[in-house]
């Protein structure tokens, strides 16, 4: 159950994205911490990047949570925060999280700390390919190995990106964001996967109802530009054992403004 800790989200906002750098930590936190977890992070800890982003330091904050359970072992992350910079040059986690202190107010750091209590798990640095914008509540992420990281970005901005894109607009399948991400760090032929894409859906019965692949269905709407994308695309030999795993996570908190 270990490698199913390997789990990463990518949360990408509207706008730009060209170069957009995204750290990611993950926790486990024990179901009996739960609460007094989340208290502290949405209540306290995200003031403080609220007054970043407000500073042109860091473009978002989010706090986000596997659907189900994976895993009870403290090694397997249940929730998930994503740092996101416009850049490499603005990522600057000191300046962040050291001139910001002052938006706890009265509220003494150590009397709200969460690392005692959760295992911070791993680190994650990831870089934005490319987007089709839009507001999701839950996202579906798809983490894939691919044989060629260039080929697979390149099939999927030019045969699969504008199939969801028309799905989105069209309302096809209740997909209302797409996204598409590559890992900076870790590295190396050891990893579990290099790049990912997010289905983005705004309640979890979307996502798991996309999960049972209905586009393929003779009554979707989609079926003729999804079976037509099947015959083009080139992923059986891209990614031979298909997607990695498939991981829902649900938001709790985001702060872009």
């Amino acid at each position: 159950m270990k490698k199913l800790g390997l789990i990463i989200i990518a949360i990408l906002l509207s706008g730009s994205i060209h170069g957009q750098i995204s750290y990611l930590q993950y926790r486990h936190v024990p179901a009996e911490h739960e609460a007094k977890f989340l208290e502290r992070e949405t209540k306290h800890w995200s003031k403080i990047a609220q007054s970043a982003i407000k500073k042109g330091q860091m473009r978002s904050w989010s706090l986000w949570r596997v659907v189900g359970t994976i895993s009870s072992d403290s090694s397997t992350p249940n929730y998930v925060f994503v740092n996101s910079y416009d850049n490499l040059d603005q990522m600057d986690p000191q300046k962040v999280w050291g001139e910001n202190m002052d938006a706890l107010g009265d509220v003494k750091p150590e009397d709200i700390e969460t690392n005692s209590f959760t295992t911070t798990t791993y680190d994650y640095y990831v870089q934005a390919e490319d987007q089709i914008p839009g507001d999701y509540k839950y996202a579906l992420v798809n983490y894939a190995k691919p044989t060629d990281l260039a080929a697979f970005i390149k099939e999927n901005r030019e045969l699969w990106k504008p199939l969801h894109k028309a799905s989105i607009e069209n309302i096809l399948n209740k997909m209302t964001y797409w996204g598409m991400s590559s890992v900076i760090y870790p590295a190396g032929n050891q990893a579990m996967f290099s790049v990912y894409t997010v289905d983005g859906f705004n309640s979890l019965n979307d996502a798991l109802d996309y999960l049972r692949f209905t586009e393929t269905a003779d009554n979707s709407p989609n079926a003729a530009a999804w079976n037509d994308v099947i015959d083009k695309t080139n992923m059986d030999e891209l990614t031979p054992n298909g997607f990695e795993r498939r991981i829902i996570y649900e938001r709790v908190m985001l702060i872009n403004e």
